[in-house]
């Protein structure tokens, strides 16, 4: 953030907020950087946190490599590319009624980027593109995210006593069978391309093994509800299934759908328009009111894997589209 804040500062920007924000569930606090021009009327929001790295790379994911047409790196493709075209078009053009605002934590829980709306920092804001990896298309629509654990307990014992003893682990699965039958009746609920609920059941983990009857078991889940859904009745919904266990709701990120794709003409022009698989923060500057694209060079299917790559004709066309974004749609 330090460098963002340096950087930015370089281009002359009328404010410059750095700030950290207290994150929950014991994860670390999280930082944003925030630099304005005049009135701001267009934001271009980035998140410059990235997932782990993971195995299988050819190189080291932390350093930066230039092959043939691409460039690969940790991050390159989601979404670090983005940052570097912002910083370039900086470079060419003198920004003009906008606001650029880097977040820290999108990949770990989005918890910067409602503080930063409560904040009244991007209050005057009326159009934002988030700079999420979509090949250069503009991004309208995606849907929302709900994660919620369930805990079960009982006092264990030997296996030869199941019959008469609580069973954690087996109301778990009971608990995930169900909400897999809830996934398969709305299979054809929706509209295309957003059909279903993508219903996932990612863990179930107790303390107990073939001949030991667990005092705890713990089921994952998640499922993402297509734009125009309603996140909360869908967790009402699962909360339902799941009384007697102990419920958390991890998120409950609303879908998206851009409010009028026209206002953004001046920017994107005939640029094609997409519907995105994955969610993105401008769901909640959307909620927040604010009329919200997604825009940037990179692919998805790059992100998150091995050898992440961004090519590199991607970024010099995000860097003229940021270009004139950051001129409030000036050519």
């Amino acid at each position: 953030m330090r460098y963002l804040e340096e950087t930015l500062a370089r281009f002359s920007p009328d404010s410059l907020y750095v700030d950290q924000v207290p994150r929950s569930r014991g994860k670390r606090d999280s930082a944003y950087v925030l630099a304005i021009w005049g009135q701001p009327e267009t934001l271009l929001n980035v998140h410059i946190d990235t997932v782990p790295s993971g195995d299988g790379w050819t190189g080291d994911p932390l350093t930066l490599r230039r092959e043939a047409d691409r460039v690969i790196g940790l991050g390159t493709s989601d979404i670090k590319g983005a940052a570097a075209c912002i910083l370039a078009a900086l470079e060419t053009i003198t920004p003009q009624n906008v606001a650029v605002l880097f977040s820290g934590d999108e990949e770990h829980g989005s918890e910067v980027m409602p503080a930063v709306i409560a904040s009244g920092g991007v209050s005057e804001v009326r159009r934002a593109i988030v700079c999420e990896p979509t090949s250069c298309r503009v991004g309208r629509a995606h849907r929302g995210m709900l994660a919620i654990s369930a805990g079960f307990a009982g006092p264990g014992g030997h296996s030869s006593l199941s019959d008469i003893t609580p069973r954690p682990l087996l109301e778990a699965a009971r608990l995930a069978a169900r909400v897999g039958d809830y996934a398969d009746e709305h299979l054809e609920f929706g509209t295309a391309p957003f059909k279903g609920l993508c219903v996932n059941i990612g863990d179930i983990e107790s303390d107990g093994a073939y001949n030991v009857i667990p005092t705890t078991a713990k089921l994952w889940l998640s499922l993402r509800p297509p734009p125009g859904d309603d996140v909360r009745q869908r967790e009402a919904d699962i909360y339902a299934l799941g009384e007697g266990a102990e419920l958390d709701t991890i998120v409950a990120f609303k879908p998206f759908a851009t409010k009028d794709m026209a206002a953004f003409a001046d920017v994107f022009g005939e640029t094609d328009i997409v519907d995105l698989p994955y969610w993105t923060e401008a769901a909640m500057l959307s909620e927040a009111g604010i009329n919200t694209v997604v825009y940037g060079p990179g692919n998805l299917e790059q992100a998150h894997k091995p050898d992440e790559y961004v090519e590199i004709a991607q970024l010099e066309a995000a860097t003229a589209l940021y270009a004139k974004a950051l001129q409030g749609g000036v050519s």
